[in-house]
């Protein structure tokens, strides 16, 4: 019969009692047969306790291994192995006199390799002057051939990581694909203005920085430098004009391709080297020290799949490499690939847009010391689908791997954390700004929805208007067009309250906010913006990290606040999404969908996740109330439409698209809904937007573009819609304004609480 007696000990016949913790020392079971040293030693195991294991030790073994050894060793063992677990069976046992050899079957549960059985194994134990019996212990004991000098190891092998896909199949990211790197020498360049310009488009830098890069190697034009990667399909289409201007010097490599190395960088992400923190933490998932690993965006969030499962072996090896016992594998799973709802050549064009703007403008308002950067989102209107969301500034993903040819890559990514026009940030998604003219999408339907204006009724839009009557402490404020220019500075006269939307009609939209404050109530404006999806963050999720802005809308306690509200001023901020989703719901009839980037993962047979349109809500706008407002947008863009006695356009961006070169841009062969907004901003400098869907009679797609710090919308925000618009109709791009490039940069000044048309 064997008794079990567990006894608290701090010393037992000459063994030590180790104490690691520094708490209570350890419990130490007695051993009446050589198998129940064997079992407690085992037992110990199981959970990991490695200070009753070496209790069970002979006071021999105890002696050639020290505790803190004996613990490294363990602990090291089931880090590799990825220990749960320990089941044995106790087999026979062969005494011969003070010493005895055990045979026992062992199954290790592993985190990493499911259950590893080891039958067969022997354990040899020694008889204590006190009669206990305990374990005579090598490092075999944790497998038969791990001997001292050899090393226990799990490789990891995995496939190629997946690939990430527009919605056509186009790839965004593929693996194991050539690019083209791009490299100058000073002397050996023909025409370098030619060749600044035609860099800064064909690689989407800002071109200023560019010369900057240049001028860091005056002082040798023979040397040799890069300057950025192309896609092997652009270069060949750019390569003669890049040779007859630059001399172009490449050389090819083959990697993890980004399409356009930037197009879009703020929803792909990255991949870069594994961390001591993370490695840590993904070990048991088969990542090793050299593993890159996904760090932001869509490659983050979908690491599991885009990596796949790697294939593991847990051996036995000598130091020349010689493999002395598999002991164990797991088959792993391939890579799966990602599908975004992002359309490749509406990605391109927003990307090459951006870019194009900034450099085009860069003696105007795009310079860095007034508009630091913008965004614009392109979206389904039936389903919420992304179809395009791009930043400027953007960056190169490519520098976040090991392989990249970036000469201070840590310097030059340090500098791009800290550069004021924040290129790693996404502004259409994580930041938020004030809405200004675009707000009055808002109240024209709250006045429609509520009655306080019938779509037939006539309003007076004058320069000036004085609200004492409705409660204003200001007593005037002003029509924006009494900011413009002379020849432009012209009272719009006699208005609905469609056209007060087209004519953007400060007078009109301070009344209304007025009186919806003082007839319905102050939390009026707040109530139909979040019907309309504002103040709350939309639902999209493309990244691990990165939070999306919630935007915010203040509720009125004056009217006063309440004038400023409804023009979209005050403390109203919005981000660009939310608005791109807006105006979508306003062309699908008042459904808010939760808007999307992924749509599926996987192909084929192996598809385990496949996006369905997901409806966050309703607007509850009547029929009528939409009408009204889109009778107001679709007009913004129309030169057709007139004022009663002036006889002028009331669209603010009538010229954008429909007035032929050179004055305007082109007419467009499509029809366009939209509103501008210039939002003061506490600077001299306002933010520029343009919100639209198209076509008119059968929205498809709402675009939406804001240009921090960029004057009026109509300027500057909507032309880079016309952009968009033009490649998702598939026509030939209207070119910038020739102004942009034309003149210097002139102040815009808002005065506060108003906004510009």
């Amino acid at each position: 019969m064997v008794i079990a007696l567990v006894i608290a000990l701090t010393s037992c016949d000459g063994l030590a009692v180790p104490d690691g913790t520094g708490g209570a020392a350890p419990i130490i079971q007695i051993a009446n047969t050589p198998a129940d040293a064997v079992r407690a030693f085992l037992d110990g195991w199981n959970v990991r306790n490695y200070e009753a294991m070496y209790t069970q030790l002979s006071s021999n073994s105890q002696g050639l291994t020290s505790f803190s050894v004996f613990r490294t060793t363990y602990e090291d063992a089931d880090a590799v192995i990825g220990t749960q677990s320990i089941r044995y069976e106790i087999g026979d046992t062969r005494e011969q006199g003070i010493s005895a050899v055990v045979s026992y079957d062992v199954t290790i549960t592993s985190s990493v390799f499911g259950e590893i059985a080891d039958p067969g194994r022997i354990m040899r134990v020694v008889k204590a002057p006190n009669n206990q019996w305990r374990v005579a212990w090598t490092q075999m004991d944790i497998f038969d051939g791990y001997a001292p000098g050899t090393r226990l190891t799990a490789g990891a092998t995995r496939q190629p990581r997946g690939n990430i896909y527009d919605r056509g199949g186009i790839a965004f990211v593929e693996q194991d694909s050539e690019v083209i790197g791009l490299n100058v020498a000073l002397a050996s360049i023909f025409d370098e203005n030619a060749c600044l310009d035609l860099l800064a488009s064909v690689l989407r830098k800002n071109r200023a920085e560019l010369l900057a890069e240049f001028d860091v190697h005056r002082g040798d034009t023979a040397q040799v430098f890069y300057v950025g990667d192309m896609d092997a399909a652009a270069f060949a289409n750019a390569e003669g004009s890049l040779n007859n201007a630059c001399g172009i010097i490449t050389d090819i490599r083959t990697t993890r391709r980004y399409a356009g190395h930037g197009i879009a960088s703020h929803v792909i992400g990255y991949i870069g080297q594994i961390s001591p923190e993370q490695l840590e933490a993904l070990a048991d998932r088969g990542y090793t020290a050299d593993s890159l690993l996904g760090l932001r965006g869509i490659e983050a969030l979908y690491e599991e799949q885009l990596a796949g499962e790697a294939e593991r072996v847990l051996q036995v090896t000598e130091p020349g490499g010689l493999i002395v016992r598999e002991l164990a594998g797991a088959a792993g799973a391939p890579p799966q690939s990602v599908t975004l709802t992002l359309d490749y050549n509406l990605q391109y064009t927003a990307a090459q847009a951006l870019s194009d703007a900034y450099n085009t403008a860069y003696i105007n308002w795009a310079n860095p010391a007034h508009s630091p950067g913008a965004g614009v989102v392109a979206i389904d209107i039936h389903t919420g689908a992304i179809l395009a969301m791009a930043s400027y500034p953007t960056f190169d993903p490519g520098m976040f791997n090991p392989d990249t040819p970036i000469m201070l890559v840590g310097q030059e990514i340090g500098e791009l954390q800290t550069d004021p026009q924040r290129p790693f940030t996404n502004r259409t998604y994580q930041e938020q700004f004030s809405p200004g003219s675009t707000f009055k999408i808002i109240t024209l339907a709250a006045t429609a929805e509520e009655r306080l204006f019938d779509p037939g009724d006539i309003f007076y839009c004058g320069l000036e208007w004085n609200g004492t009557e409705y409660g204003d402490s200001r007593g005037v404020r002003y029509d924006w067009r009494n900011f413009e220019q002379e020849e432009a500075r012209f009272a719009t006269g006699d208005v609905t309250m469609s056209e007060a939307l087209t004519s953007s009609c400060n007078p009109f939209f301070y009344q209304m906010g007025a009186r919806l404050a003082r007839e319905v109530g102050d939390s009026t404006i707040a109530t139909y913006a979040r019907r309309m999806g504002l103040g709350r963050p939309t639902g999209l999720t493309y990244d691990p990290v990165i939070q999306e802005a919630p935007g915010q809308l203040t509720l009125v306690t004056s009217t006063d606040q309440a004038i400023s509200a409804a023009i979209g001023q005050i403390d109203t901020q919005v981000t660009i999404l939310q608005m791109a989703r807006m105006v979508a719901a306003v062309a699908n009839g008042g459904t808010l969908y939760t808007p999307y980037v992924v749509q599926q993962v996987g192909e084929g047979e192996n598809i385990t996740f496949q996006a369905e349109p997901q409806v966050a809500g309703e607007m509850g706008l009547s029929q009528r109330t939409l009408d009204i407002v889109r009778e107001g947008m679709c007009s913004v863009t129309r030169h057709d439409v007139v004022g009663r006695s002036t006889g002028q356009p009331l669209g603010t961006a009538w010229f954008v698209f429909d007035r032929a070169e050179p004055e305007g841009t082109g007419i467009a062969p499509y029809t366009v809904c939209g509103k501008t907004g210039t939002a003061q901003t506490g600077r001299i400098e306002p933010h520029g937007w343009f919100v639209a869907f198209a076509p008119a009679d059968d929205p498809q797609i709402a675009v939406v573009a804001m240009v921090e710090h960029g004057r009026e919308g109509s300027e500057t925000a909507a032309p880079i819609v016309r952009r968009l618009l033009d490649a998702y109709f598939n026509v030939a791009p209207a070119p910038y304004p020739s102004w942009w490039s034309a003149f210097e940069y002139v102040t815009l000044p808002i005065p506060e609480g108003s906004t510009g048309g």
